[in-house]
């Protein structure tokens, strides 16, 4: 049986040799959280501008030891990536990979603080666990308030 699926964009139908297939058969998909999407697929958004400034503000964070700027380094380093997949369309949203993204580095963050402890030497990895750790915890909670919002059909807010 082979199985040709059609080019045409009017056409929801695959040719095959014994019988026809609706391709487009959603009776178990959620609706897609981006029903129109962009008109230029070549077009890029402005998350990877953030990539490399959240990883460098969380560096200088951990090097002038100011947590606050460390912690939202990390905490925009996340959310970009999880920008970035989103609009390459590897994900379908958001939620779910902050969430990851907030419990690998609270994990990571935590094992440094137990191995280093809280306190600055050995490349200050005990200040960075630390760093992680709260940044963990800030990109779960945006994770969390994100699903909210999509749950409960607010309007779109912080993460859109």
């Amino acid at each position: 049986m082979s199985f040709t699926p059609s080019r045409d964009s009017n056409t929801n139908r695959a040719s095959s040799s014994s019988n026809t297939t609706n391709i487009d058969s959603r009776q178990n998909s959620k609706p897609d959280p981006d029903p129109d999407p962009d008109p230029d697929p070549d077009s890029t958004g402005i998350w990877h501008a953030f990539v490399p400034f959240g990883f460098v503000a969380a560096e200088v964070g951990v090097l002038f030891d100011f947590t606050p700027i460390a912690v939202g380094g990390l905490v925009l380093f996340g959310r970009s990536i999880a920008g970035v997949l989103v609009e390459m369309r590897f994900v379908r949203g958001p939620v779910y990979l902050l969430t990851a993204i907030g419990l690998l580095y609270a994990l990571v963050g935590s094992g440094l603080i137990y191995v280093f402890g809280g306190s600055a030497g050995a490349f200050e990895l005990g200040f960075r666990g630390i760093a992680l750790a709260v940044a963990g915890g800030v990109t779960t909670a945006l994770a969390a308030w994100r699903w909210f919002e999509t749950e409960t059909s607010a309007g779109p807010g912080v993460g859109s």
